[in-house]
């Protein structure tokens, strides 16, 4: 066999020991970075929401502005509705919103009645009186609607050289005829304020398109300017099917491969997206990657050059023992006649040399030492018989603390040793254990049962005996006790028996919560998988000819399948992080029936088809200070539990009202309720009111808790009032958001 020289050895160890830390430090390096990026990219998603939030409710501002000043002209008496006072009104209005480049009011024929800022007021581009623009088509769907309704972005002379948005709203006169239209133009600079205002992280750009995909804001002006039809952008066609996500797409616009997330505004039509260059997202990863291989090459050069400096050193030194233990092993003992250690081994090494040779000086001197050792013999016996009797008080101190109840038995049946946990547990007197052979204590052990068992009394006629028992100790106070024995022996002599009995209540009780665990989750995860398996077999017949309707609708059902096991993972990973205080929000101005409208739109259509959700709310409300996402997912527990336990039509109502800091939102439902033993446990991890009912529709038991989780996250709370037989009333409060924004906008 071929050996490798120290200095090899030391070499190789020194490079592997170099080369391990480098390459540890440069995968956490790499994988912080993936993490910052992932991290970049969730930025930019809720970059992507807020964005959309923003314009959402600054256009609903100012659509609610138009459609205001419209209803306070159409109660004014005639005497207000000349062009001064149209003037006055719409001037006010304008001087409070800077969003609006111009209003305008025409009479029922499209002819401009009034407007602000007028010629006269400097406004190079404003029309004159009497101007037509009944031939906008803005204005023709609100003459036919009598709706307000807003314009795709435009050229027009009412909005001056710049393209503008249009936001218009129907007049009346006092018999309720349509009398005219409000038209304000959306100044497209101040949208363009309003989205950069934000910022999106590094390299990242917003973008807002109207409908049909035409710009309203992008950092290239020429596409503003020119109102750019941009709906056959990949991230446009895609917001277009998925209305909101992110991925990797080929700009049309920039001409480059872009990292873009995107929302499509429903109420609106309109688009945004945040972009950013894929090839600076990729950069920073493969700079560390570079920098992590040089460094490795570094490091590896320096440490065989160290290694192999420091192993010469070491060689002289290892030489020189090995050649006086050579003599050493020939048993000629001799002083050595030359330093063992080289000039400039290390300490360690001429300490090892010099201790060596003291060892062999000492070795002659250890035998008669040896036979020193023999009359102490007798003098070290006693001490250890000493020592057994110390260890022998700390085994009784030992077995007095031990947590379990511990008997012994001598070869004569006769007890002979009993802890103190021994007495408590069974409630004996330790004196009279004493007193007691085997049996007898075994059969007052077994009178102490549910059913008192002759056979336990019996059980040490047995050679190991085990099991586990119920004790009834007092009435409501039960115990699982678990019995195991054992052999005292020593040097293969018996001197009797051990019984140890331990109290195994509490993992009782857990291992019964286990198992309804187990069997919840079992059953859960059942169904869909049984459903996805037989229409993957049924799909996967070769020779039947599936029409591809009926594909789809396989398809279709795998697909809410999977959803459902996902909510149920979903649900598993929520009320872990619950429990673990882990849960995190991302609270951001939103409106009520956003969060209600969009928790109904993603409840699955098998469920909320044969259901009827009435809101009623006020459109004064004010905006909550909440995680939309988090909130829809409150809701959507709620509204699936009204429907689940609901043996007639369901039928869902929502209100809500200001609440002091709060906003409290009320969903009532006409389902079986809840009776009143219940109601203090509704919120609480894997509760159910009836299990059959549970087994029958479904479900973790988990979905209240995590709707209390994450409104106490939000710090909010969640209420229930509810009559069995009649229906249930749930009852949660939001913080209000008390941004500036808000503030300037109720002011308006």
């Amino acid at each position: 066999m071929n050996h490798r020289s120290l200095r090899t050895h030391l070499t190789l160890a020194f490079a592997v020991m170099a080369i391990v830390p480098v390459l540890i430090l440069g995968t956490i390096q790499v994988q912080q970075i993936n993490k910052l990026t992932q991290e970049y990219n969730k930025t930019q998603e809720h970059a992507t929401k807020r964005l959309a939030d923003a314009v959402e409710t600054y256009v609903y501002y100012y659509r609610n502005a138009v459609d205001t000043l419209a209803t306070t002209i159409s109660a004014s008496g005639p005497g207000f509705r000349d062009r001064a006072g149209l003037t006055r009104k719409i001037q006010s209005v304008k001087n409070n919103l800077p969003g609006f480049s111009q209003l305008y009011v025409t009479d029922e024929n499209g002819a401009i009645k009034a407007l602000s800022p007028d010629a006269e007021s400097g406004n190079a581009h404003a029309l004159p009186v009497g101007t037509d623009l009944s031939s906008r088509e803005y204005w023709k769907k609100v003459k036919l609607t009598l709706q307000p309704a807003i314009s795709v972005p435009m050229h027009g002379a009412e909005g001056g050289s710049a393209p503008f948005v249009a936001i218009a709203a129907p007049l009346y006169s006092e018999n309720r005829a349509f009398e005219g239209v409000v038209i304000g133009i959306l100044d497209m600079g101040q949208i363009a304020r309003l989205v950069t205002q934000y910022d999106y992280g590094p390299g990242a750009y917003p973008a807002v398109l109207g409908p049909a995909g035409r710009v309203i804001y992008h950092p290239q002006s020429e596409l503003v300017q020119s109102i750019a039809d941009l709906s056959g952008e990949p991230a446009v066609q895609a917001a277009a099917s998925l209305k909101e996500g992110m991925d990797k797409f080929v700009s049309g616009a920039n001409g480059q491969k872009e990292l873009v997330s995107f929302k499509t505004i429903n109420s609106l039509g309109w688009t945004v997206w945040v972009g950013r260059s894929y090839a600076a997202v990729q950069e920073a990863f493969f700079a560390s990657l570079k920098s992590t291989f040089l460094l490795l090459l570094l490091t590896l050069g320096l440490t065989v050059l160290l290694g192999s400096y420091l192993a010469k050193r070491l060689n002289r030194t290892i030489h020189a023992l090995v050649r006086y233990t050579q003599s050493l092993a020939a048993d000629r003992y001799t002083a050595p006649s030359e330093p063992l250690s080289s000039p400039g081994a290390p300490y360690e090494m001429h300490y090892l040399a010099s201790q060596f040779a003291q060892m062999a000086e000492q070795i002659h001197d250890n035998r008669q030492a040896l036979l020193e050792l023999n009359s102490e013999l007798e003098q070290r016996v006693e001490e250890r018989t000493l020592s057994l009797q110390q260890q022998h008080a700390t085994l009784a101190a030992i077995l007095e603390s031990y947590s379990d109840g511990i008997v012994l038995i001598d070869v004569n049946q006769q007890v002979v040793l009993a802890n103190r946990r021994m007495a408590e547990l069974f409630g004996f007197d330790g004196k009279e254990l004493l007193s007691l052979t085997e049996e007898e204590l075994l059969s007052r052990i077994a009178r102490k049962m549910p059913q008192p068992d002759e056979e336990f009394a019996r059980i040490g006629r047995k050679p190991n005996p085990t099991g586990k028992f119920t004790l009834v100790r007092s009435p409501g106070d039960e115990r699982v006790v678990q019995l195991a024995s054992f052999q005292v022996t020593d040097g293969g002599k018996e001197f009797g028996r051990g019984y140890v009995f331990r109290d195994m209540t509490k993992e009782h009780e857990i291992d019964s919560l286990k198992n309804d665990l187990i069997s919840l989750a079992s059953h859960e995860f059942k169904t869909p998988i049984t459903s996805i398996k037989g229409s993957v077999e049924t799909l996967l017949r070769k020779h039947a000819g599936w029409d591809e309707e009926f594909k789809q609708e396989l398809l279709e059902g795998i697909h809410e399948d999977i959803g459902r096991i996902q909510e149920l993972i979903d649900e598993w990973l929520d009320i872990s992080k619950i429990e673990a205080g882990a849960l995190s929000i991302h609270p951001a101005p939103v409106r009520v029936r956003s969060v209600v409208e969009g928790a109904w739109q993603r409840l699955p259509h098998t469920l909320s088809a044969d259901a009827q959700l009435h809101i009623d709310l006020d459109e004064e409300l004010p905006l909550l200070y909440a995680d939309k996402r988090r909130m829809e997912q409150i809701f959507i527990n709620l509204f699936t539990n009204s429907i689940r336990y609901n043996e007639s039509k369901p039928h869902i109502r929502v209100t809500a009202e200001p609440n002091g800091l709060n906003v409290r939102i009320f969903v009532k439902d006409n389902g079986i309720g809840i009776p009143e033993a219940h109601l203090p446990h509704i919120f609480d991890r894997f509760y159910r009111v009836d299990v059959s009912s549970s087994r029958r529709t479904g479900g973790t038991g988990l979905g209240l808790a995590i709707c209390k989780g994450i409104i106490d996250a939000h710090s909010g709370s969640i209420e229930v009032h509810s009559t069995e037989g009649t229906g249930t009333t749930m009852i949660v409060s939001v913080p209000i958001y008390y941004g500036q924004t808000e503030d300037d906008n109720e002011e308006t």
